[in-house]
């Protein structure tokens, strides 16, 4: 009866011990009390909107309900004229009346403003929420010039010049390395279209010297095109090649994946679908690849071939194996938490996912995700895309405009908006597109490609396997795999029985696993056992960035509230360096606060739980805190999440609702 009682003790339900389990009757009339005050029910700017429509009404997508506020202030102050400045430009469209400005602008939410903290001087003037902390009797703003002399006011990189925008925007910016791969690739797609023409009609014209078979060979005639091989015997359509020709494959390989001398011991057997052709000329070129040795094989002359090296170059080297790697998270991986996860002990940061069209447009919004702090001493951006044309010239431009240490490319993004495009995870469909992006990436820039990859499409259909053999090939310096397909997002768990399957089949290259990582337990027993080179960890730190800390010196923490309150403390403290200390600064600031509270809440400290570690598949029952704040914490409410929030940032505005856009996990119960 203990087990049934007890709702700890259920399967997929976190042990927690008993005299802090809130009874399930009583949750609902102690809700107030234990995650808020009475008001904060009547209070309408945290009142969530339903979470039903009917079918008619209700738009699609989770964050279709949220509100799109920026919360602008009523009077736009010219930039020079909030930093007490002249303004010369007569065209200038902003208001110069700082005291009507003034007359309207929000009370002060304190007297402490982090930035003229920090750097002597705040870059957004008298728009600065915190004002009185910088402003003289007279109304003067203050300057420490002893902070002020270095004249760093931000400890970012990657800011996209003004030059570089307008050269994006005008279509004016040169892409050299790029246009001359993309323009030997399209010459090589040519020559495969007039190849197969010749084919047809060697095939329709049985007297035709083509369709003859060679005198000079026995072997089976091949073909250098590269095909998507999802299955033993597949169909796939030519789309590298533009055509709707739909072709099968029959592979047959004398060795593993695993071999060197694999590709020259590949027979591909190429069929139209009303018969069989064989090519003199595409034999002649299997026979000179047998005799080359694989590193004096011409790239150029066989360019749409995966399994070819790529031509040696001076590039930048990393060494992956053993780092703690933050995983690259949309939203909520951005850079104020990231300063976060470094300060833990993280070894490796990565940006959010940008998409290279974006990028190429020069769009403010999406240059913002490329920023790194100089913390980051490792450090990457990821980029999106499904065409090479795209991810080649993104290559290109950011090799030349930013600072990072590598570039990833993501193939495991599940959303439709980029899946139906034939980004992220489509494009593990496609490996001869993939393998041309990945070349054509290799090429154009002096600094590593990565690949970030799930397991496949369909959970019963994996395509790791096939793939990674491939990647080193291809220029890749690192794969990490997620053990999920793109049918099963977050839920279940992550299957680590195919990560050390696939992990055979890497050749040398550094190979990464992630999912489901909470603890150093989880850490070490991938490592000692799962033949990867390291561990990408996502929603744990996410769940708790204390994580990185805790794998480096073996330990589980039990942070305090008060400890963890004032992390937060400094992220928002963060915040307001990187999105700004005015109105708009800070509830961007509040915004990403609450999202990553979305995560934080599902923490259980350590003193509560019967059994340690927390996993991360075993769902938080409702329970109290050690204190107050410890259970505010504990809340699934968002509205709790606002009221944390106003603890550290003063006031939400009135029109301020938050809905989490993330709500992933791999609950069992």
């Amino acid at each position: 009866m203990e087990v049934v009682n007890n709702p700890s003790k259920r399967r997929g339900i976190a042990p927690v011990k008993a005299e802090f389990i809130i009874n399930k009757q009583n949750i609902q009339e102690n809700c107030e009390s234990v995650f808020g005050d009475e008001e904060a029910g009547d209070n309408s700017k945290n009142k969530e909107p339903s979470k039903k429509k009917s079918r008619v009404t209700r738009k699609r997508g989770r964050n279709k309900e949220q509100a799109k506020n920026t919360f602008a202030e009523p009077i736009r102050l010219c930039h020079k004229i909030s930093l007490g400045e002249q303004c010369d430009n007569e065209f200038c469209k902003f208001s110069h009346d700082l005291q009507a400005y003034l007359k309207v602008k929000g009370e002060d939410l304190s007297d402490r403003c982090p930035n003229f903290e920090k750097f002597g001087k705040c870059r957004f003037g008298y728009r600065c929420r915190y004002l009185k902390a910088h402003l003289s009797p007279d109304d003067k703003l203050i300057v420490n010039e002893e902070l002020a002399s270095s004249g760093i006011f931000v400890e970012e990189k990657n800011n996209q010049s003004t030059q570089v925008q307008k050269r994006l925007r005008t279509h004016s910016y040169k892409f050299p390395k790029a246009d001359t791969y993309l323009a030997e690739m399209q010459q090589e797609i040519e020559k495969q279209k007039e190849l197969e023409k010749a084919n047809r009609l060697a095939k329709s014209n049985p007297d035709n010297k083509l369709n003859k078979p060679s005198e000079e060979s026995n072997v089976d005639s091949g073909t250098n095109v590269e095909l998507s091989e999802r299955l033993d015997t597949n169909e796939v359509k030519v789309n590298d090649l533009n055509e709707d020709i739909t072709l099968k494959v029959e592979e047959e390989s004398d060795k593993s994946f695993g071999s060197d001398t694999e590709s020259t011991n590949t027979k591909k057997r190429i069929k139209y679908e009303n018969g069989d052709f064989e090519n003199k000329e595409k034999v002649k070129l299997e026979e000179e690849i047998e005799l080359k040795s694989r590193d004096d094989v011409n790239v150029e002359e066989f360019i749409d071939t995966p399994d070819v090296p790529l031509r040696t170059r001076e590039k930048k080297k990393m060494t992956f194996k053993n780092k703690l790697y933050l995983a690259p998270l949309t939203t909520v991986g951005n850079l104020p938490f990231r300063r976060i996860c470094k300060e833990f002990g993280a070894d490796i940061t990565c940006g959010e996912m940008a998409m290279a069209t974006n990028l190429l447009q020069g769009q403010q919004s999406e240059w913002a995700l490329l920023k790194r702090h100089i913390s980051e001493d490792c450090f990457g951006v990821q980029i999106c895309g499904a065409k090479a044309e795209h991810l080649v010239k993104c290559a290109e431009m950011l090799n030349n405009e930013i600072e990072a240490d590598f570039i990833d490319v993501n193939l495991g993004c599940p959303i439709d908006l980029v899946f139906n495009k034939g980004g992220g995870s489509k494009l593990l469909m496609h490996d001869g597109r993939l393998g041309k992006i990945l070349k054509g990436m290799n090429k154009v820039m002096d600094i590593p490609v990565t690949v970030k990859l799930r397991t496949g499409i369909l959970d019963n259909m994996p395509l790791a396997a096939k793939l990674i053999p491939k990647f080193q090939n291809w220029g890749v310096e690192l794969a990490t795999l997620h053990g999920r397909s793109r049918q099963q997002r977050y839920t279940k768990l992550a299957d680590w029985k195919y990560i050390t399957e696939v992990s055979s089949k890497t050749n040398g290259m550094s190979y990464f696993g992630n999912g489901d990582v909470l603890g150093y337990e989880d850490y070490y027993h991938h490592i000692e056992n799962d033949h990867v080179d390291g561990v990408m960890i996502g929603r744990g730190a996410l769940i708790k960035p204390w994580i990185f800390d805790e794998i480096k010196s073996k330990r589980h923490y039990d942070i305090s509230s008060k400890e963890r309150f004032d992390i937060l403390r400094k992220f928002c403290d963060y915040g307001m360096e990187h999105w700004g200390s005015d109105t708009i600064g800070i509830n961007q600031t509040r915004r990403f606060l609450c999202e990553w509270m979305s995560f934080l809440y599902r923490y259980i400290p350590v003193g509560l739980l019967e059994v340690l570690p927390q996993r991360i598949n075993e769902r938080p029952p409702a329970f109290r805190g050690r204190d107050d704040l410890e259970t505010l914490m504990a809340s699934p409410n968002s509205k709790d999440w606002v009221k944390i929030s106003e603890m550290l940032l003063g006031p939400a505005p009135d029109s301020f609702v938050f809905v989490p856009k993330h709500a992933s996990n791999s609950y069992e119960g």
